[in-house]
């Protein structure tokens, strides 16, 4: 049986941008509650969904539809059809997504040290 790829999303830099300040311009495209957790765990490969939604238990399924589509939308990550029964979709990260992988890792490891100052610092 030969799979056929059926949709693909085509990265475009013409994504609109709603504003000329930079800040809002990445909240807007990063700055969901669950973005930066999706894109780090698309940073590891390419995930289906189901798979997303077992690395992210207390997430909902439209929350992680809502996300991945404002994700695709800004072109951070790509999504591919496959023509099979079932039908397969896969997420990965996009080219323009790697970018943001510094600052994923930078979040991360703030928020390594801001748990242990919690642990220490708080009764």
């Amino acid at each position: 049986m030969e799979t056929k790829i059926v949709d693909r999303m085509v990265e475009s830099p013409q994504l609109a941008v709603s504003s000329q300040c930079p800040m809002t311009a990445a909240l807007e495209a990063i700055g969901g509650k669950w973005n930066l957790i999706c894109l780090y765990w698309l940073g590891g490969g390419t995930r289906r969904f189901n798979e997303l939604r077992r690395l992210m238990p207390d997430i909902s399924q439209k929350v992680l539809s809502a996300t991945l589509r404002t994700l695709e939308a800004n072109g951070l990550v790509t999504r591919t059809v496959f023509a099979e029964v079932p039908p397969r979709v896969e997420y990965c990260i996009s080219a323009h997504g790697e970018s943001v992988r510094p600052l994923i890792e930078a979040v991360r490891t703030w928020g390594r040290r801001h748990m242990n100052w919690k642990e220490t610092a708080l009764p």
